[in-house]
């Protein structure tokens, strides 16, 4: 018997396979950093892609605004908050003149002790915001763009004369890589404007991992952060295993070019042929707290599967389902193709673009959930099947769909699959 390990929360679910079954694991090793994670933050900084140092770029008299990720996206934010406030400093910028706002797009806002966790020291020093999409009053409209979208941006953010985007830039569902213009669109825009930016023609059809060229999510969403004084910005760029190897700073749209060139040699894979069963995982906590919050391991995996296969997610999902619109629209719909068309008809609210992605999986082929946290009998109403362990998975994947192939992405939300080949 052959052996399978994925992350599950903060441990991992494993399982046997027969021996007849091709397995291709596809994740990457962990590296040891090059340098510690200020020194390369001041290094990026002090070398800037496509514009002036910060230093040279802020004035004493700026309004200073610096955007910063949410609870959703842990990542380096206390260090390079570090090395911006340690620039500020120098200009002569002073504490009173410089809001963090939280880049929060759709998602909940940061409780206390989050916010104190993400900006470590600076939690008692500077003011903070967090964005809400849906307070019309705290929202500016900027402007619109050629193609007629509204662009609605917290009011905080569209006031200031610099604004300095801190973030992550990784492979991305829909928009090709997280980071650069995402602070803006959606990190702090309107409804109104992700109403339609987050809705079809904008939204691509299929999984848009690492794809930019030609995506109209990625272009409206650079446009729109135009609108916006957006400075400077400071990206770290992350491996697969969540480890920051290197970071950029300097123009928004320069700068994240560089970005996605180190990611995309560092997280590109090509695959020579399809596969009957992927088992994926988002990677473990926190990617994987809910289901909703799960879907990402799907997307990567989409392109991978033979059509009728089995895609076996493994995500703990200790806080449940999600948002609830994601669960409504699913269980509403007598197939995924309904769910589908109803996001055509129906466009983009928070939770329907879960459904929408869920239902493009399911089209293609069984989905089964691995969660000791989630219900059965809700997941069936949902076109979703379950098992308690990925054992039972696997034997029931086998059973579904007997496979010569298998394909394992323990960290699926950071890949970028290309396929070379066609169905082993």
């Amino acid at each position: 018997m052959q052996y399978i390990s994925l992350p599950s929360g903060s441990g991992a679910q494993s399982a046997c396979v027969p021996d007849d079954v091709d397995i291709r694991t596809i994740d990457f090793p962990k590296t040891e950093p090059t340098a510690d994670i200020m020194t390369m933050i001041k290094d990026a900084m002090r070398r800037p892609i496509g514009s002036d140092t910060l230093e040279r770029i802020v004035r004493p008299d700026d309004t200073v605004v610096i955007l910063v990720n949410d609870q959703t996206r842990p990542g380096p934010t206390k260090e390079m908050l570090r090395g911006i406030m340690g620039s500020l400093e120098k200009s002569g910028v002073k504490d009173g003149q410089i809001t963090l706002v939280f880049a929060t797009g759709t998602h909940r806002a940061p409780t206390e002790p989050e916010k104190r966790d993400i900006v470590g020291e600076y939690y008692d020093r500077l003011k903070m915001v967090v964005h809400d999409c849906n307070r019309d009053e705290g929202l500016t409209l900027v402007g619109n763009t050629e193609k007629g979208m509204p662009v609605y941006v917290n009011s905080v953010v569209a006031n200031a004369s610099c604004v300095i985007a801190t973030g992550l830039i990784a492979p991305h569902h829909a928009a090709g890589f997280s980071g650069g213009r995402k602070s803006i669109v959606p990190g702090v825009a309107g409804i109104r404007t992700l109403k339609i930016h987050h809705s079809f023609p904008y939204r691509p059809m299929q999984p848009a991992m690492g794809f930019v060229d030609g995506n109209d999510f990625h272009s409206a969403a650079v446009e729109a952060a135009k609108m916006v004084s957006v400075k400077f910005i400071v990206n770290a760029v992350q491996n697969p295993h969540k480890q920051n190897v290197a970071f950029v700073a300097g123009d928004m749209e320069a700068a994240h070019e560089a970005g996605m060139a180190i990611c995309r040699r560092l997280s590109e894979v090509h695959i020579p042929s399809l596969a009957d069963i992927i088992v994926t995982s988002p990677g473990g906590t926190p990617r994987d707290i809910n289901l909703y919050q799960s879907q990402k391991g799907l997307s990567a995996a989409e392109p991978l599967l033979t059509q009728g296969g089995v895609f076996i997610l493994v995500a703990e999902c200790p806080d449940g389902i999600g948002e609830g619109v994601f669960r409504t629209w699913m269980e509403e719909a007598a197939t995924p193709e309904e769910v589908i068309e109803r996001f055509r008809a129906e466009g983009y609210s928070v939770g329907s673009n879960k459904a929408f992605m869920f239902a493009r999986a399911l089209t293609k082929g069984s989905v089964i959930i691995v969660s000791k946290y989630l219900n059965g009998e809700i997941l069936e109403k949902m076109h979703i099947r379950w098992a308690p362990d990925l054992q039972v998975a696997v034997d029931e994947a086998l059973r579904l769909r007997p496979a010569k192939r298998m394909i394992v992405l323990p960290h699926a939300v950071s890949l970028i699959p290309r396929v070379t080949g066609g169905k082993a």
